[in-house]
């Protein structure tokens, strides 16, 4: 039996059932940039194998993990993830989603973990449960002989990912190769976050089928970068085969309405503000290594769009999710500091709940406020929380008074 408890904009859950029994939450990281088949399968099947009483989301916002602008709004995107199952969807503050995916995976995990999740479900292409938990440790408690590798590989000029990569399968021979797939390194960061935080919780791993890049349309098990390429080039018949219907029918809405970001706006605003930026300020931005700050200047100087930017700057040394995360800590204004110095997440913004009898049974409360309200958020949310949706909305030709015109989505 489940309840939530209402006081003023808050609202405070209890993960406690009758008799004393604990209930089961999943929950589960994401973006849904679209919802697409691929995201309903691994919902579907965590939910399957968990029986769970309630399943929490917690959402990327208006900028995502790899530093680029969101298709569909927050809202919407919650919406979709309660038209799928989900029983309430939760914002990750943005100072948690455009980092590396280590911290992506830190504040997530512990944000869930505050709101009483007992089951993380997550996908990988190693679905070695075993296997990861070690690779998870060998991270989380490196040893000297670890640490000596990974420094020498560095040494030699070899980008952090590849050293990362090349040091971990000396040392752990069974796991060669795992790095070097996307959803085993969220996996394994997830891990170590559970690890860090020292949480009980039960991972649920659900075997990625297909590419997390693909640049085709695998309707069964398809990308969300394959499909939002495709909604962007007009082939929408492609893309609407690869979404559950309701994905579909916000989709088309949200594109009649010009609901959605022009890119050729995001390029502007923000090749101006980087060509407009002091040596002081670049030198104030997060995740700089020695002489970056002055290759991303030089790039922007000479620049035509975002796109452009990140390609002349991307490479062995500066992969290109670490240029595009660069790009979205300077328009949100981000610096090192405030990400080095980051409490985690110590509130939850709900964009998104589901209606169902069962909410009528007291739990335990949470060590944390869910704010239900824009307007009451809007006391609370930092600064780059409000700037993301800011530039969200210019970028969409909507009204600077967004988010604060949208409601709390219930289904």
């Amino acid at each position: 039996m489940r309840s939530i408890i209402f006081h003023s904009s808050f609202f405070i859950f209890h993960s406690q059932g009758r008799a004393g029994v604990r209930m089961k939450i999943l929950g589960i990281v994401a973006e849904y940039d679209p919802f697409h088949r691929g995201h309903l399968h691994h919902m579907t099947e965590a939910v399957r194998r968990v029986s769970p009483d309630l399943v929490f989301i917690a959402l990327s916002p208006c900028f995502k993990q790899r530093g680029g602008l969101s298709l569909l709004s927050p809202s919407d995107r919650a919406r979709l993830a309660l038209e799928a199952g989900a029983d309430a969807v939760f914002a990750l503050p943005v100072l948690w989603t455009v980092r590396d995916a280590e911290h992506y995976a830190l504040g997530a995990v512990s944000l869930l973990s505050k709101l009483g999740i007992t089951h993380l479900a997550f996908g990988a292409e190693t679905a070695d449960e075993s296997l990861l938990f070690r690779a998870a440790d060998l991270l989380e408690n490196p040893s000297p002989v670890f640490s000596t590798l990974l420094k020498e590989k560095l040494s030699s000029g070899a980008g952090y990912p590849a050293a990362l990569s090349g040091a971990f399968s000396s040392v752990l021979p069974e796991a060669e190769g795992l790095l070097d797939r996307p959803n085993n390194i969220l996996a394994v960061c997830y891990l170590r976050a559970m690890l860090r935080l020292n949480l009980t919780l039960r991972p649920v791993i659900i075997p990625r089928a297909g590419s997390y890049h693909a640049a085709g349309i695998d309707p069964v098990s398809p990308s969300a970068s394959a499909v939002r390429d495709s909604l962007l080039r007009g082939s929408y018949a492609n893309a609407f085969e690869a979404v559950p219907s309701y994905t579909a029918d916000l989709l088309r809405r949200r594109f009649l309405e010009r609901r959605i970001p022009d890119e050729r706006i995001l390029d502007a605003i923000l090749l101006s503000r980087l060509r407009s930026m002091s040596a002081e300020e670049y030198s104030l931005l997060p995740d700089l290594s020695e002489g970056m700050e002055n290759a991303v200047r030089s790039a922007a100087a000479v620049s035509r769009t975002r796109e452009e930017l990140i390609a002349t700057l991307s490479g062995r040394r500066y992969p290109s999710a670490r240029i595009s995360r660069l790009c979205a800590s300077a328009l949100l204004g981000i610096s090192g500091n405030d990400t080095e110095t980051a409490f985690l997440p110590d509130y939850a913004l709900l964009l998104g709940l589901r209606k169902r009898p069962e909410m009528t049974a007291l739990w335990k409360s949470i060590p944390l406020p869910v704010i239900t309200s824009f307007t009451e958020w809007k006391k609370t949310a930092a600064p780059y929380d409000l700037a993301a949706w800011r530039i969200w909305a210019q970028c969409s030709g909507l009204s600077d008074t967004l988010p604060f015109t949208e409601k709390l989505i219930s289904i």
